[in-house]
């Protein structure tokens, strides 16, 4: 009699063990999930600042081919302008983009090219950003757009070697009524 005493007790002390092993386990995912929504006060979240708007130029693409990662095509960068807040200037000829299509269907960009500041600054950009098949019109803007990419910088020290040090993004949107032309709108994460 004693032993079965025993056991019950300890079968109903695991049981109520697993409820409330069950409902603290419940209670710690709805306070991550919290936290998840909710940032710790305190805590600290993105912002951005426009650095500059660019309107870029472009070739007819070059088809390269299909190849295992989808259509890749060549888009010769021949021009444009940019200006913002801080910096403006033109974006020099001789830079492309490495246009995928994907086979899932989702359109990859990867540009590389450069940019002549207003006093005389070279800067170099790495562009690279995935979107969905599909064009959205933006009709405030005028522009179809694309996708969001992640610009990286590579500046000489000096007046903007700042950019070397900073975390961006950007839309990428082609232009409804202009042919080969892109919008290019450039944020920096504060």
């Amino acid at each position: 009699m004693m032993k079965r005493r025993t056991v019950l007790s300890s079968l109903t002390a695991l049981g109520v063990a697993g409820i409330v092993g069950r409902d603290c386990a419940a209670e710690g995912a709805a306070a991550r999930k919290d936290a998840a929504v909710n940032p710790a006060v305190g805590a600290r979240e993105p912002k951005i600042e426009l650095v500059y708007e660019c309107d870029v130029t472009l070739s007819d693409p070059q088809s390269f081919g299909v190849t295992a990662e989808g259509q890749r095509r060549i888009i010769p960068i021949t021009g444009g302008t940019f200006h913002g807040p801080e910096l403006k200037g033109r974006v020099l000829s001789g830079g492309a983009d490495w246009n995928l299509l994907r086979t899932d269907g989702v359109h990859s960009v990867e540009a590389a090219y450069y940019l002549r500041t207003d006093d005389g600054v070279i800067l170099r950009i790495v562009n690279k950003g995935v979107g969905g098949g599909g064009q959205r019109e933006d009709p405030d803007s005028g522009e179809r757009f694309f996708m969001f990419t992640t610009p990286s910088f590579e500046a000489p020290t000096g007046k903007y070697d700042w950019m070397n040090r900073t975390t961006f993004v950007a839309t990428l949107g082609a232009r409804r009524n202009a042919r080969n032309a892109v919008l290019i709108r450039v944020y920096k994460l504060v």
